[in-house]
């Protein structure tokens, strides 16, 4: 073989086999005609040490990163499940922080997984709290700017939230579930119930001491949270969320302002930019 980028197409290829390459005879004869050898190691025993550490270090990383998932499964599902993953989106970055950017599209679309729907929503949750993680830094709202602001800036501005924050809609109280199973894996203990389907209107978020933090808020408050986010001045937003919930529309109108207050001492609005003026 005097063509190196087939020489390389051939190790990777192999490398991502999920089975050990010196049982396969096939395998083991090509090697022998593509790799040296030496005195401690066959060449298809080369090769397998690279596979190995292959797989090591990429599915290591992804139990890292989805303690929930792994948890929710077990110790047979979780591999099967990651096997699958690893053959079918096969690492395209020089970093390991992006190996799971599609998992949890992997996790929603594989069948016969147990739990699908809980394990769905728990690798949407992690995979958000790893982008939470990276997220830009940004200054806490400036008290002393929001009292300059113009009059109806509020009603007519564009409110800023935090990049560090994320909205998610889950159906299974995924964020507390994931607490009590790091806590039984570093503590060990019984083993964690499987919980029961509940909605829930989810604020991720990471704190000024960089520690990642989760809380639910009610429906109504999720979507004007949603219609803040992509741009909307505080009015169109409270119309937005009436609309998508008219039925707590009571709810929203008495508490709008003490939300804002709650929003800004946590650091989830950052800025408010003045809206268009009057022509």
């Amino acid at each position: 073989m005097s063509d190196l980028s087939e020489l390389q197409r051939w190790v990777v290829e192999h490398l991502q086999s999920p089975r050990a390459l010196p049982r396969n005879s096939r395998v083991a004869a090509e090697a022998a005609d593509r790799l040296t050898g030496n005195d401690r190691l066959t060449p298809v025993e080369q090769l397998e040490v690279y596979r190995e550490q292959f797989w090591l270090r990429h599915t290591s990383s992804l139990v890292e990163d989805f303690p929930g998932v792994g948890g929710i499964l077990g110790q047979l599902d979780w591999e099967r499940l990651v096997e699958s993953y690893l053959q079918a989106h096969t690492p395209q970055s020089w970093t390991l922080r992006e190996l799971g950017r599609h998992f949890p599209e992997h996790v929603a679309s594989f069948d016969g997984l147990p739990h699908r729907a809980l394990s769905s929503d728990m690798a949407e949750l992690e995979w958000a709290f790893i982008e939470l993680f990276d997220a830009a830094e940004c200054a806490p709202l400036d008290l002393g700017k929001l009292a300059a602001l113009p009059p109806n800036t509020l009603e007519t501005g564009q409110i800023v939230l935090n990049p560090a924050l994320r909205l998610l809609r889950v159906n299974f109280p995924v964020a507390d579930l994931r607490m009590r199973l790091l806590e039984q894996r570093a503590k060990g203990g019984e083993t964690v119930a499987i919980p029961e389907p509940e909605a829930q209107w989810l604020v991720l978020y990471r704190g000024e001491d960089r520690r990642l933090y989760h809380r639910p808020v009610t429906p109504e408050a999720f979507a004007l949270l949603g219609a803040l986010g992509r741009g909307s001045s505080l009015v169109a937003a409270c119309e937005h969320a009436l609309e998508a919930f008219p039925e707590h529309a009571e709810r929203l109108q008495q508490n709008v302002s003490a939300w804002f207050q709650q929003w800004a001492e946590r650091g989830w609005i950052v800025d408010i930019l003045p809206g268009p003026s009057p022509s």
